[in-house]
């Protein structure tokens, strides 16, 4: 019996099964004389399984009641205030970026006036100050840090590739392993299926033989005039 007169090694046939606790059993390595009827099978059963794992309407029963205002504090609540009635945001306090003069209204001898915009020309020339120092520590140790940063995600990046490559290997090796096992098993199946044809037709060819020397024997009871009765009654 040659591969290619033979059914399908593993699938069945096609329709509902019979018993749930015997599921369709393919081997799709081996099985390729599959018809249209039994794919639209396997897909049903493939729909039926994922409908399984899909969300209901009511997914969220088994879930708290979200508390929508835990994080909603007092500024927030005065901020969405402002925006519900469209009123523009206040604008930044810069005063203590500027550098005014005394106004021109001033005394000259008012010297609280001048006092109070020498400290005022003092602070900012400290806070220009420490913002130079900043970004002098930024150019000198900005770039290494940079560099660093950046090997260290390339470090990373390469351990995920190598995570992503043995992965990859591995799921290659199931497949592999799965097909020699399937191979095998094709292999015992066509040997099976043989052995079964054989055996069939050793039990036609019997069945056949018996039945031949049954008319034999018939005839020649017949000729003899012997009553074959007799001899089952004793059998």
């Amino acid at each position: 019996m040659d591969q290619e007169d033979s059914p399908m090694l593993a699938l069945a046939p096609a329709g509902p099964p019979t018993d749930a606790e015997h599921p369709i059993d393919a081997l799709p390595y081996l099985d390729v004389e599959y018809t249209e009827a039994d794919q639209q099978y396997a897909m049903a059963l493939i729909e039926t399984e994922c409908r399984t794992f899909r969300p209901t309407k009511n997914y969220l029963r088994n879930l708290p009641v979200p508390d929508y205002d835990a994080f909603l504090t007092s500024r927030m609540v005065a901020e969405m205030e402002r925006m519900s009635k469209k009123v523009e945001m206040p604008q930044l306090d810069l005063s203590r970026c500027e550098l005014p003069c005394p106004s021109p209204g001033f005394k000259g001898n008012d010297i609280q006036a001048w006092r109070k915009a020498i400290a005022n020309a003092k602070t900012q020339n400290q806070h220009l100050n420490l913002r130079t120092l900043n970004l002098l520590l930024l150019e000198e140790f900005g770039p290494e840090w940079h560099r660093k940063r950046n090997t260290d995600l390339e470090q990373q990046v390469k351990h995920e590739e190598e995570l992503v490559k043995e992965l990859r290997k591995e799921i290659h090796n199931v497949h592999a392993d799965r097909k020699r096992k399937q191979e095998e098993a094709g292999r015992e199946i066509v040997h099976l299926e043989k052995a079964w044809v054989q055996g069939v037709s050793k039990n036609f060819q019997l069945a056949k033989a018996c039945a031949e020397l049954e008319c034999s024997n018939v005839a020649y009871a017949k000729r003899l005039k012997v009553d074959l009765s007799q001899f089952e009654q004793k059998n």
